[in-house]
């Protein structure tokens, strides 16, 4: 759009201004029989005219009934609550607006779904001004309700792409947000209401810009061939390929050569370097993971970086004053207080078939020493199978079956064979084996997900930990509960340790309102370099897949 623009804001100020201040707009026929000045000459009227338009209500009403077609419906309510009556007199606010307009693409945004056709089209027409008035009145106005909606709710519907998808939005008024913008002369405001405000959204932006560069100077490369796993030592034709990619990316130094065939141990440092960077299984093997990290080129990082953008619109505008942030491809966990992170985690989330789902909740309570209530999709498919070969297998994992009745049942006499066995209970007991280990960490939400300790710590030394069943493990469970329960006095993480140790299952409520978002990111800045992690859910592609296709 900025190579339109400046006709454009030309066209916003001066052309509607050739009448005098005494006669304006107001006497349409007399509007209508003003020549208006050709696309050619309109930079040549004076910035003394008239900058103030308006023109007869019916003209607008007239005009809305016959570009409907291209039009929001919030666009003709808003005309018909305002009795048809021009709503950007005002210069600086169309002025302001079409600015606005001209860096939509700063946002991931893309400058034609925003009425530029259709705004160009009034710069070249030759039909009375008093229509033109309307014709720009009435497309700015549509403009800003779809340019606000994208940048509010986001252009596309999150639970269309995710199974899975529980973040609320609150709903928002915008021909109120309009009114008071265009009556306060301050659009700029109203657009910062809309956006994102987290660091991260803004933070994608720069990268956004930074990748709009390099992909401008994109290079074609030798993609390399997936296949099967390259060992270390191992001879495969591929990696020379991957060698010349690597000094490519900067990541392998020119001196190695690339014409060897042999997985050398220099080329598997570079490999497990950028294994890391990447978010993958820092192992040293390459696998079709790492190839496809290796082939991605700096178009495709623009789109992630545009589904990234989109994403982040999907997300609430206020997360709290008291947060904990988990991004589930990063595997990380973060508690945020006033705007600051205080303590930081490594956690393991859903796996590929499981995933952990998009939604955010509050805390609400810890259980010190908890059973585990097997959740439905495992006790289908993994208990009940295993117990149905072997009866002893739960109480080899000390578990227990609790019937519709509340009784506990003994293995042996149940017909595993019988579908009443869905209809029970399965619960494993607290203890060294109990896969929440030592504490569980509640917000209840409808997909029985919440935040739990492991017995298995050794996972958390794994750079691809998509490990779990949905639920989220975090390392040092423990220490964040004790952070969680520091304004309790009665439950110091001493007396936390003091209770897990006597083996006793108990529940302490959480005081203070501290809010838990499970949110899915895969590229951010880390000081001045654009971090991407691989997008372990295979979600991000769908996302700009669509928005480069929505007009």
């Amino acid at each position: 759009m900025k190579k339109h623009v400046q006709n454009i804001l030309i066209l916003s100020l001066f052309s509607f201004g050739i009448f005098s201040c005494d006669e304006g707009f107001r006497n349409s026929e007399e509007a209508d029989e003003a020549p208006v000045e050709s696309v050619e000459n309109i930079s040549e009227i004076s910035s003394e005219a008239e900058l103030d338009y308006e023109t007869d209500p019916q003209i607008i009403e007239s005009q809305l009934q016959e570009i409907s077609p291209d039009l929001s419906a919030e666009t003709e309510t808003f005309y018909k609550n305002r009795d048809f009556k021009t709503a950007w007199q005002k210069e600086g606010n169309r002025k302001t607006f079409l600015e606005l307009l001209e860096k939509v693409e700063e946002e991931g945004l893309t400058p034609g779904d925003y009425q530029e056709d259709k705004l160009l089209e009034i710069l070249s027409s030759t039909e009375a001004a008093s229509e033109k008035i309307a014709q720009m009145d009435i497309y700015l106005t549509d403009a800003f309700f779809k340019y606000a909606h994208d940048l509010y709710f986001g252009k596309l519907e999150p639970r269309e792409l995710y199974k899975n998808w529980g973040v609320s939005r609150k709903p928002i008024d915008l021909p109120g947000l309009l009114e008071k913008g265009l009556g306060n002369n301050d659009i700029s405001a109203t657009f910062n209401q809309l956006r994102p405000s987290h660091p991260i959204y803004s933070q994608l932006k720069s990268a956004l810009e930074e990748y709009k560069l390099l992909k401008e100077k994109e290079q074609a490369f030798q993609k390399v061939e997936k296949g099967g796993f390259i060992k270390p030592g191992e001879k495969d034709s591929r990696v020379r390929s991957i060698s010349k990619r690597l000094q490519e990316l900067q990541l392998l130094p020119d001196s190695i050569n690339v014409s060897d065939s042999i997985y050398s141990e220099a080329l598997q440092e570079s490999i497990k370097k950028f294994q890391k960077n990447k978010g993958l299984q820092v192992d040293g093997i390459i696998g079709n993971s790492t190839i496809a990290e290796l082939n991605m080129t700096p178009t495709e990082r623009y789109n992630q970086i545009l589904a990234n953008l989109e994403r982040w619109r999907w997300y609430p505008r206020d997360l709290g004053e008291h947060y904990i942030l988990i991004n589930i491809p990063d595997f990380r966990l973060a508690v945020v207080k006033d705007g600051d992170t205080v303590r930081t985690h490594n956690v393991i989330a859903g796996s590929r078939a499981r995933q952990t789902p998009v939604f955010t909740d509050t805390l609400e309570y810890i259980v010190i020493n908890p059973q585990w209530n097997i959740p439905p999709t495992i006790k289908k498919e993994d208990v009940i199978p295993r117990a149905a070969k072997d009866p002893s297998y739960i109480s080899s994992h000390n578990m227990k079956v609790i019937g519709r009745d509340g009784k506990t049942l003994d293995p042996a006499t149940i017909d595993w064979s019988s579908s009443q066995v869905y209809s029970y209970n399965y619960v494993q007991r607290a203890g060294p084996s109990n896969p929440l280990g030592q504490v569980k960490i509640i917000y209840p939400n409808k997909y029985l997900i919440y935040l739990h300790d492991t017995p298995a710590q050794n996972l958390f030394s794994q750079n691809q930990r998509a490990e779990s069943s949905g639920c989220v493990r975090v390392e040092n469970a423990v220490d964040l509960s004790g952070y969680i329960l520091n304004d309790q006095p009665d439950w110091q993480e001493e007396k936390i340790r003091e209770a897990i140790a006597s083996g006793v299952t108990k529940q302490v409520k959480i005081n203070r309102p501290i809010q838990v978002h499970h949110f899915y990111w895969t590229a951010w800045r880390a000081g001045n370099k654009t971090v991407f992690t691989e997008d372990v859910y295979n979600l991000d592609k769908e996302i700009y897949s669509r928005l480069l296709q929505v007009n």
